[in-house]
């Protein structure tokens, strides 16, 4: 006893510093205990974590809808980085921590989670960690895999750039075409493996709806067992949920849409009818497909922001004034946005045959009608409105006429 008081007479700073290196010790693990023991209410979540380089930094937290981005709250940041926030939801959703431009973190939370995220403030996307939500984390692993495969296509493109001028530029340019389609192929297998190991929780719903660059991985056109698989499972768990009540709507419309092509393609197959058009020309007067009955008659869906279009154009102006003495006419439906657009390909391309367009883009019933995916798509008619061939190649198209006029 005596000497620890020699020892406070002769360090007084020292056993002040020493006291409150302990004082401090004891608030940290007081304020960690008590973060371990704050229970998460019914209903309730809990977001907190620390940004590297998050100084009084701001932050929305933002509900995403099937349809729209919706702001919640605001979040702050402390002098540390620190931040924790608090809020009551109904049912599971998806949300993002935003803090501008393309730096923002995606959540996929459940009722009664406390989330923990770390990651440095400036490249949240890039540097995040998330723990405390099982449906986050998935998300977490898909951002990870993406940013991987992005790393490995812009390896490509600086190799794409330093080999043009390389005698054998052609082969390593199909090569690098090949190992990004490989990379592509990674991504989609990637989240194809998340769906089928996750069958049972919201984040899927997200990994349905992937992007690789500018490619939408998958496609209910190619890939519908994946939403109907989802649609069914999601739907017997969260049976009001706005998400899985809007995937379920998509599964049920690509069924009726998929059920229309079908009928659509046995009516026009060779030898059916071909369906009725009516549709405005440029100067407005409505042009029926039936009008030209007596000809043979090539109903060319085209638009003048398709390259390809624009390139048979110039064959088709050739074929065109060949053969339209012996009773060949050109049905033009445009599938353009803008009448500007429309008129002036019309007359850059030198069109002179039938021309008619509802400028509704790939929104037009013509679209539908006649089950079109892409275009330029083709349809020769005979003498008595009458299919004879659908979507061919343009070289054909010469020896078709021959062969019926």
């Amino acid at each position: 006893m005596i000497y620890i008081c020699k020892l406070n007479k002769q360090h007084p700073k020292m056993n002040r510093l020493i006291f409150h290196i302990f004082l401090l010790f004891f608030i940290l693990i007081w304020a960690s205990c008590a973060r371990e023991r704050r229970e998460v209410r019914d209903g309730e979540i809990i977001v907190s974590g620390t940004f590297q380089n998050g100084s009084d930094k701001s932050l929305l937290f933002e509900e995403l809808t099937p349809s729209d981005l919706i702001p919640v709250d605001s979040i702050y940041t402390d002098a540390e980085g620190n931040f924790s926030f608090s809020l009551f939801i109904e049912e599971a959703g998806f949300y993002r921590l935003f803090a501008g431009g393309a730096n923002f973190i995606t959540l996929v939370v459940e009722p009664g989670e406390n989330i923990e995220i770390l990651a440095d403030f400036q490249d949240m996307v890039g540097t995040y960690t998330v723990e405390g939500s099982p449906g986050s984390k998935i998300i977490w692993k898909i951002n990870r895999e993406k940013l991987k495969g992005i790393m490995k296509a812009d390896s490509l493109r600086i190799v794409y750039h330093e080999s043009r001028l390389e005698p054998n530029f052609l082969t390593i340019r199909e090569d690098l075409k090949q190992a990004y389609r490989d990379v592509k192929n990674q991504q989609r297998n990637f989240v194809i493996q998340i769906i089928e190991d996750n069958p049972n929780t919201l984040a899927s719903i997200l990994a349905l709806y992937q992007y690789f660059e500018d490619h939408m991985l998958l496609r209910e056109k190619d890939h519908f067992e994946y939403f109907e698989m989802l649609s069914e499972t999601l739907c017997d768990i969260y049976p009001t949920n706005k998400h899985v009540i809007d995937l379920k709507k998509r599964v049920a419309d690509h069924k009726r849409e998929e059920h229309q092509r079908m009928l659509n393609e046995q009516n026009l197959a060779a030898g059916n009818p071909a369906p009725e058009i009516v549709l405005p020309d440029p100067e407005g007067n409505q042009v029926a497909l039936s009008s030209l009955k007596g000809n043979l008659v090539l109903v060319d869906f085209w638009a003048a922001w398709c390259p390809p279009c624009r390139e048979a154009n110039k064959t088709l102006v050739v074929l065109y004034e060949k053969y339209k003495n012996r009773g060949f006419e050109i049905y033009g439906v445009s599938l353009d946005r803008t009448r500007e657009q429309w008129l002036n390909a019309i007359e850059v391309d030198n069109i002179t045959w039938h021309q008619v367009s509802d400028l509704r883009f790939m929104n037009s019933p013509v679209v539908n009608l006649y089950n079109i995916s892409e275009i330029p798509h083709k349809v020769l008619v005979d003498r008595e409105g009458n299919i004879i061939a659908r979507n061919f190649p343009l070289d054909e198209l010469e020896s078709l006429l021959q062969e019926n006029l």
